[in-house]
């Protein structure tokens, strides 16, 4: 079904998308989704209020999908578009509140807590990919997570083939050096 899907299978004799196809679609690449989301928002509920919104889009526009990539694809770059809108929606909503707490004191980041929390998330090679910056950590889980080649992740992101693998190059580097004790450079 993945890379055949043809419009007549969708159409039901009301000219709507047929139900079983589209729980279909959702059945199989739902738990993908959410976790491509994840990979953008680092909190597991907002990535699976993400995922429903792709779902909808999907229902609403499978019609005009046309099969110049995988249905895979097309869900990650409709996931991408919707992450970015609501990390866009996000960073204004901190802004403002930041301009708005401004002036209240800052807490001391540097507890032994903390410290013991840095630690760990330093030992998860999950935890590490998330704190690559986005660029690098989307080519990453595009590529090894979800098996797309650097071809459909360069149309998937609209860039150039050598960019997937310029990123891909300077992610597996960033993500060595932070398992290693140091940073991302």
């Amino acid at each position: 079904m993945e890379g055949n899907l043809k419009k007549e299978c969708f159409e039901s004799e009301h000219g709507g998308l047929g139900l079983e196809y589209f729980e279909e679609i959702l059945q199989k690449n739902e738990k993908a989704v959410v976790q491509f989301a994840y990979t953008y928002v680092k909190d597991w509920p907002v990535a699976e209020d993400i995922s429903q919104e792709v779902f909808i889009k999907v229902y609403r526009n499978i019609l005009s999908f046309d099969n110049r990539s995988k249905l895979k694809t097309w869900l990650f770059s409709i996931t991408a578009n919707e992450c970015k809108d609501y990390l866009r929606k996000t960073q204004r909503r901190t802004k403002w509140w930041n301009h708005i707490v401004q002036g209240s004191p800052k807490q001391d980041k540097n507890t032994p807590e903390t410290i013991l929390l840095q630690n760990e998330e330093k030992n998860s090679i999950g935890e590490a990919l998330l704190s690559l910056p986005i660029k690098y950590r989307e080519v990453l889980v595009l590529y090894y997570y979800e098996d797309l080649s650097t071809e459909e992740i360069s149309q998937l992101l609209s860039v150039n083939p050598s960019t997937v693998r310029t990123r891909l190059d300077r992610g597996r580097k960033n993500l060595k050096n932070l398992r290693e004790g140091g940073r991302w450079s």
